[in-house]
């Protein structure tokens, strides 16, 4: 593992990764388009049971977080558990990923939580049950405390699924 300022990176293992094989071939596949390695950003132990990226939490969606200029990627693929109509993912699902991907970038690059105040979404196409994507997020603007962010989620066949613009407070130092 790596520190960045407060960014902890670790190099990839693929062995140990835990993508399906279609998400480790997204994967492979941006490394690819950027031209260069991608490595994970790595939230601290004492979050292993938040549902979208604890990697304790039994029911969770157990999302891996990867480093690109200005914001970050994730790969996931929906089960039959995720859907609410036959075969589609259920969308709110959908805006946890993006909302995960977005609150995370600012969480594991400055160590301080941030927290949703507002998000506004948009559905382009359905995501289908057992269909990889790409969940990527771009930080847009910061003041102060506040920092916009968009989100996007890419289908396999190079789509957009959903986007997002969310506006995120990051908590405020403590006093003392």
């Amino acid at each position: 593992m790596e520190m960045k300022g407060v960014m902890m990176t670790k190099d990839i293992d693929e062995n140990t990764l835990g993508l399906s094989e279609k998400e480790k071939a997204f994967l492979k596949a941006e490394e690819e388009r950027m031209g260069m390695k991608l490595k994970e950003l790595v939230s601290p132990p004492v979050y292993n049971m938040c549902f979208a990226c604890g990697s304790a939490n039994p029911i969770g969606l157990h999302l891996h977080f990867f480093a690109i200029p200005d914001g970050c990627i994730s790969f996931f693929t929906p089960r039959r558990e995720h859907q609410s109509y036959n075969d589609r993912m259920h969308g709110g699902l959908i805006m946890t990923l993006m909302d995960e991907v977005m609150g995370n970038y600012l969480f594991l690059t400055g160590g301080v939580p941030a927290y949703t105040g507002k998000m506004e979404s948009r559905f382009r196409s359905p995501i289908l049950i057992g269909e990889t994507v790409e969940i990527r997020c771009h930080e847009e603007k910061r003041r102060g405390q506040l920092v916009i962010m968009t989100a996007k989620i890419i289908k396999e066949d190079g789509t957009e699924a959903a986007e997002a613009v969310s506006h995120l407070m990051l908590e405020p130092p403590s006093k003392g």
